[in-house]
């Protein structure tokens, strides 16, 4: 016997409590990016009147580069996180959405089917509480 940790997935059946959660913690992490975007174009300006006024076009050219690097990276993040606002809004209720995963420790044996051992297992919650625990595409 052989003990081996197990990645499974958890997934939320969305009422309305749930679909309320999940559009506060998309509306708060867009409201986090938003706020990098501004300290990134703050703190770029502050770097690029700086390198302008010791007249280094080096820093400069370097400076805008990485400030619009940056900000590319940020807005893709926005624009997906709006995209997943937008999906949980128009999903129904009742649905099951992924919520995650969790790690779990699990036997393994002598003469086990492995897809037996790491694959079907999944947590179903329901407002945090635990609706089902399928194992092998059936309910435990």
């Amino acid at each position: 016997m052989l003990k081996v940790n197990v990645a499974i997935p958890v997934k939320l059946i969305l009422t309305e409590t749930t679909k309320q959660q999940i559009t506060s913690e998309i509306n708060g992490a867009i409201q986090q990016v938003q706020n990098e975007l501004e300290q990134i174009e703050f703190q770029g300006r502050a770097a690029l009147n700086d390198a302008e006024q010791n007249g280094n076009q080096a820093a400069v050219q370097a400076i805008t580069g990485r400030m619009n690097q940056e900000r590319g990276v940020r807005m893709e993040r926005r624009e997906q996180m709006m995209q997943q606002l937008v999906q949980i809004q128009q999903t129904p209720l009742g649905s099951e959405v992924p919520g995650g995963q969790i790690e779990t420790v699990v036997e393994v044996n002598v003469g086990d089917v492995w897809e037996d051992v790491v694959a079907g297992t999944e947590i179903v919650l329901k407002d945090g509480i635990v609706a089902e625990i399928r194992r092998g595409g059936g309910q435990a």
